[in-house]
């Protein structure tokens, strides 16, 4: 075990948003897709842009500079499930070459298409509740698209990196990222509506170095 590893930190904070955010756009599945509908007797909303108590969810915080080294992957998978006509999560973050499972736990068809720039286009379908499908992009790319080619009011974003100091906000915006080598880096927070921030910051040894972000 190396000195960075026995001496990693960790950075962690809170991402805001100031205003008054946009109200959660009505979601008519029943008219689409039945089953969908028996899935949300109340009805169903969709948000891009999720505050709670001034908490931004689903912003995706990165260190897009000042890593070095090399970071073998995990061997676990990530998931992109597809449970109760939504995608869960609706930001997933992951590695390049890192494979992921795409699930579908609803008992409908789902037909999901990537859309990204850099890595290859896929569209598979699965049609039936349980199907899994493993998939890997290559290079990094942040926020790519994911949507269902049956569901027009489903959507994710999957952001491929080259390291693993990356996480994704919570419900009440906060998130960690952990296991930091000391040094100085660039961190940046993007978002699917918001655009995008950055800083710079100095993580020194087994600390927790701070970074917060405001959008309005």
């Amino acid at each position: 075990m190396g000195l960075a590893v026995l001496l990693a930190s960790s950075i962690v904070g809170t991402v805001t948003f100031q205003g008054v955010p946009p109200a959660p756009a009505r979601v008519d599945m029943g008219h689409n897709d039945p089953k969908c509908g028996v899935m949300h007797p109340e009805g169903a909303t969709r948000r891009t842009i999720l505050v709670h108590d001034g908490g931004l969810a689903n912003a995706f915080v990165w260190l897009k500079s000042g890593v070095s080294g090399d970071h073998p992957i995990s061997t676990g998978r990530p998931v992109l499930d597809q449970l109760g006509c939504f995608f869960v999560p609706h930001v997933l973050g992951v590695r390049a070459g890192q494979a992921i499972t795409i699930r579908n736990s609803d008992d409908t068809l789902h037909s999901i298409h990537a859309r990204p720039v850099l890595n290859a286009e896929f569209h598979i379908g699965q049609p039936r509740k349980g199907m899994e499908t493993s998939r890997t992009f290559d290079k990094p790319e942040l926020m790519i698209p994911i949507s269902c080619a049956v569901h027009p009011w489903m959507g994710a974003y999957v952001s491929v990196v080259d390291h693993p100091y990356f996480a994704v906000t919570g419900r009440d915006g906060t998130f960690e990222i952990p296991d930091v080598p000391p040094g100085d880096y660039e961190i940046q927070v993007v978002h699917e509506e918001l655009r995008s921030q950055s800083r710079r910051i100095t993580v020194g040894a087994d600390q927790k170095a701070h970074a917060d972000f405001v959008f309005k």
